[in-house]
């Protein structure tokens, strides 16, 4: 039998250039970045980011306990915990690989592990892939579009390089008393500082989740049952943002505050009120265009940062500043 004719192939127009590939990847990359830095980015996480890394050895003291910390947690998640993967959780392993790709990392190992609270963490350094670790109590009480948000908050510490420092806060969130060195390098002040930027990385990061969300209430919705503990996902029970603010003046106005200044996340409340400000921010839908609905009026990053920065400032004088 003579061939003298060849069908073209389906594949033919498929371009498959890696050199193209990974200079359109860059190319998107940049487009979201400014001075090195994803857009998103709360300022002033990386104003208290950048003077904590002129504390004389904090950095290098630091990289070396994020190396030891993730080394020691990859073996204990390993040993107690479950992987999320194409046959495991398979949900989870493809929300993790969504919102990696969404801001352009690399996927992160994620486990489900056995704790009642509602809790996600994060591991890494510079040599290993990320660890993301998310309870079972959490997986029970949201909904998967909120899982995927929390996934997407996890991997925005690692697109905003946040890991060597966090390492650091959970050293301190646990060794504030004895001879530890990271504690004898930080003065009081500075113990203080380093609270305040981990606040402030949560608000950067929460804005990592609304990108990688599915919808935006979705993001809004997490904040809100972290605050109030979720109700097993009862529709019935919701959150007035009205009476959020009006709560928030109440708080501001008392002692209790002080504890808030040793605390690494902000309090429920102020999450609740910066997610609902970047639900309204032209550079979300820079994003995610998809998300964004008709006669939407928006507000530029400038103006969100300023309402959130009043939101999260714990200190009277802190808001003022922003005034």
């Amino acid at each position: 039998m003579e061939y003298g004719y060849f069908a073209a192939s389906p594949l033919d127009s498929v371009r498959v250039n890696f050199g193209e590939y990974m200079n359109k990847m860059k190319a998107r990359d940049d487009a979201h970045r400014v001075n090195g830095i994803p857009d998103y980015a709360f300022p002033l996480d990386l104003k208290l980011r950048e003077q904590l890394r002129k504390i004389p050895l904090f950095y290098t003291i630091s990289k070396k306990i994020a190396v030891h910390t993730e080394a020691r947690a990859r073996q204990l998640e390993t040993a107690q915990s479950v992987m999320a993967s194409p046959t495991q959780f398979p949900d989870i392993f493809n929300m993790a690989r969504d919102c990696a790709k969404r801001l352009g990392i690399g996927a992160p190992n994620v486990y489900v592990t056995h704790d009642q609270s509602m809790n996600a963490y994060t591991y890494a350094s510079d040599t290993v892939t990320p660890t993301i670790v998310v309870t079972n109590g959490l997986v029970e009480r949201l909904t998967p579009g909120e899982i995927k948000c929390v996934i997407g908050h996890e991997c925005g510490h690692v697109h905003n390089e946040h890991l060597v420092y966090q390492s650091v806060c959970n050293v301190l969130a646990n060794l504030l008393s004895g001879r530890n060195a990271i504690i004898q390098l930080l003065s009081k002040t500075n113990v203080l500082l380093f609270y305040e930027w981990s606040r402030a990385a949560e608000i950067t990061c929460d804005r990592a989740g609304m990108i990688c969300a599915d919808s935006v209430q979705d993001a809004i919705n997490v904040n809100k049952k972290l605050a109030y503990g979720s109700f097993l996902n009862r529709e019935d029970v919701d959150i007035n943002i009205k009476e959020i603010r009006a709560q928030l003046d109440e708080l501001s106005m008392v002692a209790s505050v002080y504890t808030e200044l040793m605390r690494t996340h902000p309090s429920g409340i102020r999450r609740v009120l910066a997610s609902d400000e970047f639900s309204r921010c032209e550079l979300l839908y820079k994003w995610r265009p998809d998300l964004k609905k008709p006669g939407m009026k928006l507000q530029t990053k400038e103006e969100t940062d300023a309402a959130v920065s009043k939101y999260i400032a714990v200190l009277k004088e802190d808001r003022e500043e922003t005034k």
